[in-house]
């Protein structure tokens, strides 16, 4: 770049009369002044991108350092690469040149008038689990170039569901709940069970009565899973709340599904009882119906109902 003037710094002897050039001063056009003092760069952000399975996503790319209010798109290149975790080398995803756009992923897209304000956002439809991974974006705005990443998860979130959300049971036979958990993506998913009683306190699950599976690849890539919960309760079980408890990075919180649990006895366990009873204490036991709730209407002889 060609100096516009310079000065001259002189040292002088008075005693030799002689003087000396110390150093010589040049000053540069203001255009240029003003360019060195900026650094072009590339901003993506430094948390994942987080987007669910078959969703939009636009990732962005903020240049700064350029010294108008508008680039001009002409002297820009932009180019997007994508690195998955089972790839060794990064692929081409978009290349913008010159104004000219070539997309590398079906549907893949820049914005004209974005790029033109500093903003090289990717936007890609329909996204799907293979596209996860470390996206970079390097621009070119001439003479200089800069770079940055971006790292994109692609999530599913599951499907819960607890079967029977009502369940009743005759007095120490046996039932199962199913806590059913369908298309979610990781595969990472937790799941817990717990009992609450009449008084609302929460108590754990004997772990012998909890059966969790293997989980399942869908052909879309998402996973199922389902857990078991076996019942075999008593007459003091009757009213209690059986709870599912379903954790997934997909959640902001725990998921809770309940089931309400209600304790019948038998009639002829009734009639068994009644003579077993009554000869062991004269009482009266009238059933209620061929089947009754753990309320037991029973009678001492010559006294009323209780």
């Amino acid at each position: 770049m060609p100096r516009d003037s310079s000065l001259l710094l002189l040292g002088c002897s008075e005693v030799a009369g002689t003087c000396h050039s110390l150093t010589q001063l040049y000053f540069w056009p203001p255009s240029f002044l003003s360019y060195s003092r900026k650094t072009l760069q590339v901003l993506m952000g430094s948390t994942p991108l987080i987007v669910s399975l078959n969703d939009n996503i636009s990732i962005p790319c903020k240049i700064s350092g350029f010294n108008t209010a508008e680039l001009d798109i002409k002297n820009v290149g932009v180019t997007w690469y994508l690195k998955t975790p089972r790839a060794d080398q990064e692929e081409k995803v978009f290349t913008f040149h010159a104004g000219a756009h070539i997309s590398h992923r079906n549907g893949a897209s820049m914005s004209d008038s974005d790029l033109r304000r500093g903003n090289a956002a990717l936007s890609l439809p329909q996204i799907q689990f293979k596209e996860a991974g470390i996206y970079r974006c390097y621009v070119i705005v001439a003479p200089s170039d800069a770079h940055g990443t971006a790292i994109l998860e692609v999530v599913a979130q599951p499907e819960v569901s607890l079967s029977p959300k009502e369940v009743t049971i005759e007095s120490d036979k046996e039932k199962t709940l199913s806590c059913d958990v369908n298309k979610f993506y990781p595969n990472l998913v937790d799941i817990k069970w717990t009992k609450i009683s009449k008084n609302n306190q929460d108590s754990s699950v004997a772990a012998e009565d909890i059966h969790t599976g293997a989980s399942v690849e869908n052909e879309d890539g998402t996973f199922n899973v389902s857990s078991i919960l076996r019942l075999q309760p008593s007459l003091q079980d009757n009213g209690n709340v059986y709870r599912c408890i379903v954790s997934h990075k997909t959640f902001p919180a725990k998921l809770l599904l309940n089931s309400t649990l209600t304790v019948t006895v038998n009639f002829f366990s009734l009639v068994f009882f009644h003579n077993v009873v009554h000869q062991a204490t004269n009482l009266h036991i009238f059933p209620c119906s061929s089947t009754c709730d753990v309320t037991l209407h029973i009678r001492y002889r010559n006294m009323p109902m209780i």
